[in-house]
């Protein structure tokens, strides 16, 4: 639903809900990235539901109040970068997936697939976004592929194969089926962090596609006069409002005072979910000095809670550790609140 205008946004007031995460990853899998969540008012069972990812796959996690969370089950395995789209009674769980092995496939097919393919083809992988959907949040149906990185000419910039990530999709009346999605990536030379490089479009008249993108070029990509993104755009979320789309960047750049990369929220903004610019205010967050998120922030996911009149903006973030002479990376979930700025009432 949207709600608000994009001025509105502009407004909003952020803050940290603690300064710990709300959502920790296991030790055997140190890794919980790209939050998207159901509120209890859009979910079939008034629950809150939210799906992540680690190494493994996407996990689905349920809460009863937003903040104290219990994973359910394992979803979709080897899926990164899951997105919820509901249209008529359906949620639709939208993923990437870079694995060699298509998941719609029968096992008739994956077995001829196998004998016939030859020790080359089997190291050969492709990224594509996959779509599975329910009614119920219980049961899901197979999945389906919806776009495929072999069709978008700047996912492989600087890459050897082509990659895609991070997709979400909308519809709207005027252009039908609106996927936005990230393509390629770069491993940052000081820390070896993986950025999304690029942010792009691609759009459809029917939900299964064929979709196609927008122009041959991305929307945008990392820009040498902007501070904050100078070296990879990152992780966008988007969120549609009466006057266009607001987006949520957890871009990355190079900070010539401390000499290192390092990543902001900042908002972003567009009339017509195809030119962006970024917006007046300062960063709704950016690296704290110490912490479980004071290496980078890369994901997020913004909705409105009006019962709680504010907007809930689960984000991932990582930090690096060390036992003993063994360093390792760790990354997980937090929350945001934003509100609006009200008057108050002085009464003599």
């Amino acid at each position: 639903m949207k709600r608000s205008v994009i001025q509105e946004y502009n407004k909003l007031s952020w803050y940290p809900f603690s300064e710990y995460p709300l959502l920790k990853p296991t030790w055997y899998f140190p890794h919980l990235s790209d939050p998207t969540f159901l509120l209890p008012e859009n979910s079939p069972d008034n629950r809150w539901h939210m799906f992540a990812h680690n190494r493994l796959g996407i996990q689905h996690f349920v809460s009863n109040n937003g903040l104290d969370w219990v994973p359910k089950k394992m979803i979709e395995l080897r899926g990164h970068s899951p997105f919820i789209f509901y249209s008529k009674g359906i949620w639709y769980l939208i993923y990437e997936k870079h694995d060699s092995t298509p998941s719609s496939l029968s096992f008739k097919e994956l077995k001829e697939l196998r004998e016939n393919r030859d020790k080359k083809d089997k190291k050969d992988s492709f990224s594509r976004i996959e779509m599975i959907s329910t009614n119920d949040m219980e049961f899901f149906s197979k999945p389906t592929i919806l776009f495929d990185s072999k069709d978008v000419p700047f996912a492989k910039t600087l890459l050897n194969r082509p990659r895609l990530s991070r997709p979400q999709l909308f519809f709207d009346e005027s252009t039908g089926y609106r996927l936005f999605f990230g393509a390629s990536h770069i491993i940052l030379a000081d820390s070896g962090q993986k950025a999304t490089l690029y942010f792009a479009l691609a759009q459809s008249d029917k939900l299964l596609g064929p979709y196609k993108t927008v122009g041959d070029a991305p929307l945008f990509g990392p820009s040498a006069d902007n501070k904050f993104s100078n070296l990879a755009v990152g992780g966008i979320r988007v969120v549609p409002v009466k006057d266009g789309y607001v987006g949520f960047e957890c871009a990355f750049g190079w900070n010539k005072l401390k000499n290192k990369s390092i990543s902001n929220l900042i908002q972003i903004e567009s009339k017509n979910g195809i030119e962006w610019k970024q917006s007046a205010r300062k960063p709704l967050i950016s690296l704290p000095e110490a912490g479980w998120a004071s290496r980078y922030i890369t994901s997020c996911d913004v909705q409105y809670m009006e019962d709680d009149y504010c907007y809930y903006c689960y984000f991932s973030g990582n930090a690096t550790y060390k036992i003993g002479p063994i360093k390792y990376i760790r990354e997980s979930l937090g929350l945001l609140l934003g509100k609006a700025p009200t008057l108050r009432k002085v009464f003599e």
